[in-house]
């Protein structure tokens, strides 16, 4: 079945809904203070200066996040040399009473809880920022968990000062044990090992090395707050589906600014974080939902660095995290094969038939994502081809101000 994910869900509306809801959760003691609109105002740490600040944006992950933070609390470094901030944007779960409990617990770590309701990771990345007191900013997803050496291992990697990004392993724990076909969509990178980008997994291996900023990912992204400030911060990251106009290309819009700056990124195999994939992940549906948006942000991308939306060609997955599809379904059948033969413990003969069966399934599955990825692109193409505001968003310098606008003009509504 293919993937139906409208962008052109009356995006003004849903979004006037959004603020009214927003107005009643600021009446409470967890209101979000005044932002500047001015990063370059936060560059220099207030107080006392921490070496350490981790922030977690979460968005109803009680449970998962509960994990996260006591991973991060049980840290080799002394309690007092890091803080951790917990940024909610607007969760209606017990994200709230499961942090607070975890605060109880661990009196000795400077743990703060924010409330910060305009919804996306942006908002979540750059609240922590702007709140946060340390001369190194990490942050990292709710759904992972931290080895007890990580925080250490970011440090020492950032006793070289040419270093600016500092990223690690980030490995699977399994809700279940996944099917065979997710192994095609593993791929090799150019710095060794491998990855699969729909999942948010990176192996490259037991050494420091220097790499591509673009293999510093989200959910393991540790940089020095200056060089976060001089960059621009964030893109917009993850917002609601009814939103997906606003979409952005999140950290890779950073992380390629860092490359144009000849800023140094490193993997150092300490920093390592065990990042939960839930059995819903490992469905089709799921990846084509994560190709879909691939693609938006890939749009974004495109119109941001041309400054307008063009039509473009045929496009096929082959972003940092998605190789070419023609090579990755040969690839795929590659592994299918492998791994049937792993499966009944033989090795077949060369004149011997794989099962059509697996072929067929990953062709499918993989021309399924393909699609999505399509659909996506022209999707956000055809919303900021239609609409001067939405293309003046793409377009701004930074968003500090991670406000999301209302259009002026309602006929300007991104409806189709």
């Amino acid at each position: 079945m293919d993937i139906a994910l409208p962008l052109e869900l009356e995006p003004c509306r849903g979004l006037m809904q959004m603020k009214a809801t927003t107005m009643s959760i600021l009446s409470s003691p967890y209101s979000r203070p005044s932002i500047p609109t001015d990063g370059a105002r936060r560059v220099q740490p207030r107080g006392d200066i921490l070496k350490l600040s981790c922030c977690i944006p979460t968005l109803n992950r009680s449970h998962s996040l509960a994990r996260a933070i006591r991973s991060l609390c049980n840290q080799t470094l002394q309690p007092g040399s890091f803080e951790i901030l917990i940024v909610d944007n607007g969760s209606s779960d017990n994200t709230r009473g499961e942090t607070e409990c975890v605060m109880r617990e661990m009196p000795h770590h400077r743990i703060r809880y924010l409330l910060e309701p305009e919804p996306g990771l942006l908002s979540g990345r750059h609240r922590g920022a702007l709140e946060s007191e340390g001369e190194i900013l990490v942050f990292l997803d709710d759904d992972i968990e931290a080895t007890e050496g990580y925080l250490r291992a970011i440090l020492d990697a950032f006793q070289d000062p040419a270093v600016q990004l500092v990223g690690g392993p980030n490995l699977p724990n399994y809700e279940s044990e996944p099917p065979a076909w997710i192994e095609s969509f593993w791929s090799a990178t150019p710095h060794g090992g491998r990855m699969c980008g729909f999942l948010s997994l990176l192996e490259l291996g037991g050494n420091t090395i220097e790499i591509h900023p673009n293999y510093i990912w989200g959910l393991n992204f540790a940089i020095r707050r200056r060089a976060l400030f001089d960059l621009g911060g964030f893109h917009p990251d993850c917002v609601p589906d009814a939103l997906q106009h606003f979409q952005g290309d999140g950290e890779t819009g950073l992380t390629m600014k860092a490359l144009a700056q000849g800023y140094k990124a490193v993997f150092t195999p300490g920093a390592m974080v065990y990042h939960f994939i839930s059995a819903s992940r490992m469905t089709p549906e799921y990846f084509e939902r994560r190709a879909y948006f691939q693609g938006v942000c890939d749009s974004y991308s495109r119109i941001r660095r041309e400054g307008r939306a063009t039509k473009v060609q045929r496009l096929s997955l082959g972003t940092s995290l998605f190789r070419n599809a023609r090579q990755l379904v040969a690839a795929a059948v590659r592994r299918a094969k492998r791994l049937y033969s792993r499966e009944f413990r033989k090795t077949p003969a060369p004149t011997q038939r794989i099962s059509p069966v697996i072929d067929a399934q990953v062709l499918a599955i993989q021309q399924r994502v393909q699609r999505a990825y399509e659909a996506g692109i022209e999707s956000h193409r055809d919303a900021v081809s239609r609409n001067p505001e939405l293309l003046t968003w793409v377009c701004r310098p930074d968003y500090w101000d991670y406000h999301l606008p209302l259009f002026k003009d309602q006929s300007k509504q991104v409806v189709s």
